[in-house]
């Protein structure tokens, strides 16, 4: 009886070895997706920020350009 658990077990301790070999593979691989997904994602909200922040900057000097939107509206509307 113990020489045939023995045998049963020899072999499935193969199988087993393998399924776990193939699981470990497959675990990185998940890992190494998340990572570069995680990455991915920071790298485009940085761009998308730099752009917002580009654009910011470029009303902020066109509205420093305007000048004095009310001074310009008495200049031209005053009687003389």
């Amino acid at each position: 009886m113990t020489a045939l658990i023995a045998a049963a077990w020899s072999r499935a301790a193969g199988w087993i070895a393998a399924i776990g070999a193939a699981l470990a593979v497959l675990g990185a691989a998940y890992l190494a997706g998340r990572r570069d997904g995680h990455a991915l994602s920071d790298a485009r909200t940085q761009q998308r920020a730099a752009r917002a922040r580009e654009i910011r900057d470029e009303v902020d000097r066109d509205v420093d350009r305007a000048g004095d939107p009310a001074g310009e509206l008495r200049r031209d509307w005053r009687r003389d």
